[in-house]
């Protein structure tokens, strides 16, 4: 299988996940505390390599009930973070997030809430947890191109999703 490779932080380049061939492995649900607890990242094994693409979820409680939702790509990171934080519970009803084990991590604030296996194909990307009875079944529509300024990795382009409901 041919991959476009685009790591992280790369200014006018992005992989579009829209267009990717079929794909499948682990994701992992990451919340970042000194962002919100209404955001989170899920982040997908990217086919047989040593990286996995992390996805912005806008509005997680949305995500969790299926309905569409607002995704920012990433791109690809190293494969090593998908399962290198703390674990945590996440209650998508309340919002609530609480630490079961302390780890040192890729970064402090990094908690993964939940995790199981993921498959994308033709633009529909379906999840089936392990940690909670839950599968989820989204197409994936492409919304915009961003420049983007991150204070700690500066200037980069994403591509914007809506995750709609099948």
């Amino acid at each position: 299988m041919e991959l476009p490779i685009v790591l992280g932080w790369k200014p006018n380049k992005y992989i579009r996940i829209d267009k990717l061939p079929p794909l499948k492995g682990k994701f992992a649900i990451h919340f970042h505390l000194e962002e919100s607890k209404d955001k989170a990242h899920v982040k997908l094994e990217y086919g047989n390599t040593d990286y996995c693409l992390s996805l912005f979820i806008f509005d997680i409680r949305k995500f969790y009930k299926n309905e569409d939702v607002r995704v920012r790509s990433y791109d690809l990171w190293p494969k090593e973070i998908m399962f290198n934080a703390s674990i945590g519970k996440y209650d998508p009803e309340t919002g609530e997030i609480e630490i079961i084990e302390k780890r040192k991590g890729y970064r402090d604030d990094a908690i993964i809430v939940d995790w199981g296996n993921y498959k994308l194909e033709n633009a529909i990307i379906e999840f089936d947890f392990e940690t909670r009875e839950l599968k989820l079944k989204y197409k994936i529509e492409f919304y915009r191109e961003v420049r983007y300024y991150s204070p700690k990795y500066g200037y980069s382009v994403r591509s914007e999703y809506i995750f709609r409901k099948v």
